[in-house]
């Protein structure tokens, strides 16, 4: 008997190992923290929907870039809140939009800075975050000087301490860190946008299935937005598409 059950058992834990997918993502609030609700609404969205695509998935939140470099190496499956770009695809395979990014630029509202062309920029020192995709197309910097930190929020403390003129950030994540400030009101976003970018969920190729695997999600996805389950948890996160 023993030796019947074993092989069997071994066929089960084969199963269940196959089914399960390693989930990366960095800190960036709203979208990902451990300080939020379910770690935020990107790995929210993204477990529910791999949940509904047939697999279990345990997220491990990475520092930028790490969390990208690693899930390109194939150390974690899937990583998630990530834009897509032609060098990132040639890595990793990219779902179906999860949400829609719009790249703002923030400043002190005692600065007057405003943003309708590229000319409004000469001059000015602006903050970005090392390694984002802030735009899918290159964009003409010179005459720029260009300042990259390893987050949001520190190029916010350093625009208040007037060591830069703007910050380049999502819009979310831009009030997120602007809500955080005792001294927030003295900050503002520019509406206009930069750009607009995709929030995807992205499968390691090294990942034997990845094809698979992103078929599902984007089935997943789908769903979920006919059933109003997708929204749902948008909502329950004050977010909207």
């Amino acid at each position: 008997m023993k030796i019947i059950i074993l092989p069997i058992l071994l066929l089960l834990a084969g199963l269940s190992v196959a089914d399960e997918l390693t989930v990366t993502a960095s800190s960036w609030p709203p979208y990902v923290s451990e300080d939020l609700y379910e770690n935020g609404v990107a790995v929210a969205l993204t477990g529910e929907v791999l949940r509904r695509a047939g697999y279990q998935s345990t997220v491990t939140i990475e520092p930028w870039p790490a969390a990208l470099e690693k899930t390109m190496a194939g150390t974690y499956d899937v990583v998630t809140s990530l834009w897509q770009t032609a060098d990132r695809s040639t890595r990793l395979s990219f779902s179906d939009p999860l949400l829609t990014n719009y790249i703002v630029f923030v400043r002190r509202d005692a600065s007057g800075i405003v943003f309708n062309d590229r000319s409004d920029l000469d001059g000015l020192r602006i903050g970005i975050v090392e390694d984002y995709a802030y735009r899918e197309e290159p964009y003409d910097t010179k005459g720029i000087d260009i300042s990259a930190a390893g987050s949001v929020s520190d190029n916010i403390r350093k625009l208040r301490a007037g060591e830069l003129d703007l910050v380049l950030a999502d819009g979310r994540v831009a009030a997120y860190e602007i809500d955080q400030l005792i001294a927030g009101k003295e900050l503002s976003i520019i509406r206009k946008p930069l750009a607009t970018r995709s929030l995807r969920i992205a499968v390691s190729r090294q990942h034997p299935d990845h094809e698979k695997i992103i078929a599902a999600i984007n089935d997943s996805i789908a769903r979920m937005q006919a059933d109003g389950s997708y929204n749902a948890i948008l909502a329950t996160f004050r977010i909207s598409q």
